[in-house]
């Protein structure tokens, strides 16, 4: 499946191949109450944002290998050191 391909499905969808068989999980961090959580899908990353307050999937998109965004989770991984 393509990034476009994905970022164009339902949040549904989405969350059936993020959290199914076809993605594994990287990392999570935290950013103002949100839990984001970092997933490999193959030719791209998915990022989920679950509201811990109101259990609930808000988004979940997804974002190509040299995105900035992989740097936020390489920062939080090394506070946890």
């Amino acid at each position: 499946m393509t990034l476009e391909t994905f970022n164009s499905l339902s949040i549904d969808q989405k969350g059936n191949i993020v959290f199914g068989k076809d993605a594994s999980f990287l990392g999570i961090r935290e950013y103002y109450g949100q839990k984001l959580v970092l997933y490999d899908c193959g030719e791209f990353f998915a990022e989920t944002w679950y509201d811990p307050e109101n259990n609930e999937i808000t988004k979940i998109e997804g974002f190509p290998p040299n995105d900035k965004r992989l740097d936020r989770y390489i920062d939080a991984m090394k506070k946890i050191k």
